[in-house]
């Protein structure tokens, strides 16, 4: 009796368990890829990178030396570079790579910061017939920073695709970064964020003063690139 009631408790919680999209863009249009960039000279052209403790630059790129690879900095200085997998860059179909809905594996350009983390979060938009009970895809370490797009350690079995395009659209990681980069944005909790477009601009005021937001939040700067070097 005990198992049985352990076993129904079990599934109220993991039918009540916060589900996200986890990774896909299920909307009708295209997600739209900005003119953004990146390069080292930013840090000295740009001071308003270095409001960031962190900046982890993606290179979602199909060619060149650093093709699919992440660069992360740490008070300017490049301290990790690894390779990544990003989105697969299509509209794919329900049931597609054991997908739940229509939907655009899609990783776009850009410049963002973190929205919040999550140690052990699930897709609910992969994963077996059971997903809807014990939860979908894993995404250890997951870094949301556009919509359900996040900075993620890569499922098991999926480590041999790092290097080329291969994911739901979020940015796989490898394990020995996943964790190690969680934990060092989650350290920055509380700092001042600057104001900037998507594309990379920095916004003042009237003056030329930097604008910061309203709402501390991670000292981590994230930027999405397409770029063949």
């Amino acid at each position: 009796m005990k198992t049985i009631v352990g076993f129904i408790a079990f599934l109220l919680i993991a039918l009540t368990a916060t589900a996200d999209e986890g990774g896909v863009f299920t909307t009708p249009e295209r997600p739209v890829d900005v003119n953004a960039d990146f390069q080292e000279s930013f840090f000295k052209t740009q001071p308003w990178i270095n409001e960031f403790r962190y900046v982890v630059v993606v290179n979602k790129a199909d060619d060149g030396k650093d093709a699919q690879t992440i660069k992360v900095y740490e008070y300017g200085q490049l301290i990790r570079k690894e390779f990544v997998s990003t989105g697969r860059d299509a509209f794919e179909k329900k049931g597609e790579h054991h997908s739940k809905k229509d939907s655009w594996s899609i990783t776009p350009t850009g410049y963002y910061t973190p929205d919040w983390l999550d140690k052990d979060h699930r897709s609910s938009n992969y994963g077996g017939i059971f997903s809807k009970i014990i939860g979908g895809t894993k995404m250890p370490f997951s870094i949301f920073f556009n919509g359900p797009i996040a900075l993620h350690e890569a499922p098991k079995g999926t480590e041999g695709a790092l290097g080329s395009k291969a994911s739901g659209g979020c940015i796989r990681l490898p394990e020995t970064l996943a964790e190690d980069l969680f934990t060092r944005i989650k350290e920055t909790n509380g700092a001042r964020i600057p104001k900037f477009t998507v594309e990379g601009q920095a916004l003042v005021d009237s003056t030329g003063h930097l604008l910061f937001r309203n709402e501390p939040g991670f000292s981590a700067l994230i930027i999405v690139i397409k770029k063949v070097l």
